[in-house]
């Protein structure tokens, strides 16, 4: 089985890695309130304050509200599309560091690799330009390692430029990252004096630049979202998602990391610098706030050309053990799973056939192989383990729950069992949802005169739903609160 494995090709896997990505964006719904911010703020441009009017991901997101809106696209996920662009730019910015620092390293099992992860589904879902900011954040370094070793003016013009464009995102990792290798390079004793003082030139500059938009950002009200939290609690979730979002790959820095200090394989300046750049963002990650999806959308593929250019030529034997960490992510799918329920005995049986399947792929896993294997082709079979899970996921998430997701509940039950016209329909509830004004906002507020008036009452499943012989009971699933809701519906 394992031998079947290592003979699919790469590039094989990254397509179907890609068709997985489509998928996802198109089946995962909106609904929460995040999600009815930014589509507000599309739709409502008088909120736009300075910040909102620099920032490049808005300004690509209404040139796409803008077509959206005159080609009359119903579909709400053709917004996702941002991120398709975001990702190829960011391969292509992982492309061109390999080949500036490691031009002998296989590029094709890399980017396969930093497309199946959980970071990379999760903010391929995100409407708030996620993928955006960590791309920048690898361009910034791109440029910055490309300044140091190159006596080029156009590195030094997109260095700064990349990071006044990170600036109007409110994103300021960057800021850790070119000080960090900015102190690094300014170490040597043997920099000429040119170079020192165009680092400081580039230095000051980005400061300055920083400095006059934190300023401006006071101006006109609006908070620093660069601060830093050291609750004990928060930092364990930090790490807890961290090791959730980063999987599989997160298990491999391990073995990694062992024969770099114990077997000193390809140890080097440059993995060394790489060494120094996820230990720095990792810290980062674990204290600030307001930064947490972008600092692991930059560490990912940092991470994976880390572990690539250490264990590309490595046979790996007891140490696949640590391979044993991917059945970390079925746990977590299930423990999501089961969270929307209100209690254990309540989950449908559908369901346990569900989490036996997922379990059952964890067994093509190398761990439990006996064979002797490089690192690159064991590697294979936890992806290949990856887009199955993904693959059933997606299947099981549209089957079981696509009719009880609160949006197309109520459109189903407003059409089918009250036999209502939802485009000549008003709809008010007891309190607002987010899910109700992304969906049926023109029938909130309708300009029409509506043939039915629908009234939406919501409860939580521990209470017993509405008495009332004339209305109906569903239970619905709110992503939102992510657990299921009563909505008790009226027609008047």
């Amino acid at each position: 089985m394992f031998r079947i494995l290592t003979k699919i090709p790469y590039f094989v896997l990254l397509i179907y890695s890609f068709i997985l990505l489509f998928l996802t964006a198109f089946l995962v719904p909106f609904g929460t309130e995040s999600d009815l911010f930014f589509l507000n703020l599309m739709a409502d441009k008088s909120a736009w304050g300075f910040k909102e009017t620099i920032n490049i991901h808005l300004i690509f997101s209404n040139i796409l509200y803008f077509i959206v809106s005159n080609f009359e696209i119903t579909s709400l996920a053709g917004y996702r599309s941002l991120n398709l662009i975001y990702y190829s730019l960011l391969l292509l910015t992982l492309y061109k560091i390999i080949k500036f620092q490691f031009y002998d390293l296989k590029i094709i099992p890399v980017i396969t690799a930093v497309t199946c992860t959980g970071i990379t589904f999760i903010s391929f879902i995100s409407l708030h330009g996620v993928l955006l900011s960590g791309l920048l954040s690898l361009v910034i370094f791109y440029f910055q390692i490309k300044f140091f070793a190159e006596e080029n003016v156009y590195n030094s013009f997109f260095l700064g430029l990349f990071c006044i464009i990170a600036l109007s995102l409110s994103s300021y990792f960057f800021l850790i990252i070119v000080t960090t290798l900015s102190i690094l390079k300014l170490s040597d004793w043997k920099l000429e004096k040119n170079k020192r003082l165009a680092i400081f030139s580039n230095l000051s500059f980005i400061y300055i630049s920083t400095i006059v938009l934190i300023v401006l950002d006071q101006i006109y009200g609006k908070q620093l979202a660069f601060n830093t939290s050291f609750e004990l609690s928060e930092i364990l979730n930090r790490i807890y998602l961290t090791v959730g979002l980063l999987l599989p790959i997160i298990g491999i820095l391990i073995i990694s990391l062992y024969f770099n200090f114990y077997k000193k394989i390809n140890w080097n300046k440059d993995l060394f610098l790489y060494l120094l750049i996820l230990i720095v963002s990792f810290i980062a990650f674990l204290f600030l706030n307001h930064q947490n999806s972008t600092l692991l959308v930059f560490i990912l593929p940092i991470l994976v050309v880390y572990i690539f250019r250490t264990l590309e030529f490595v046979e790996l034997k007891w140490l696949r053990i640590f391979y044993l960490s991917f059945l970390f992510l079925p746990i977590l799918i299930i423990y999501f799973d089961t969270s929307l329920y209100p209690n254990i005995e309540s989950v449908p049986k559908l369901n346990y056939f569900f989490y036996a399947l997922i379990l059952v792929i964890c067994i093509l896993n190398p761990a439990f192989s006996f064979q002797t294997q490089p690192f690159a082709e064991s590697y294979k079979a936890i992806i290949v383990s990856f887009l199955l899970l993904l693959t059933i996921s997606l299947g099981f998430l549209h089957f079981n729950y696509h009719n009880k997701f609160l949006h197309v509940g109520i459109a189903s039950t407003i059409a089918q069992d009250l036999s209502c016209d939802l485009n000549n329909t008003q709809i008010t509830s007891n309190q607002e949802n987010p899910a109700i004004k992304t969906y049926f906002f023109s029938n909130i507020s309708p300009t029409y005169f509506p043939d039915c008036e629908i009234v939406l009452t919501f409860t939580s499943v521990e209470d017993a739903p509405i008495d009332n012989p004339s209305s109906i009971n569903k239970t619905l699933l709110d992503l939102n609160q992510k657990s299921f809701i009563n909505v008790n519906f009226i027609k008047k």
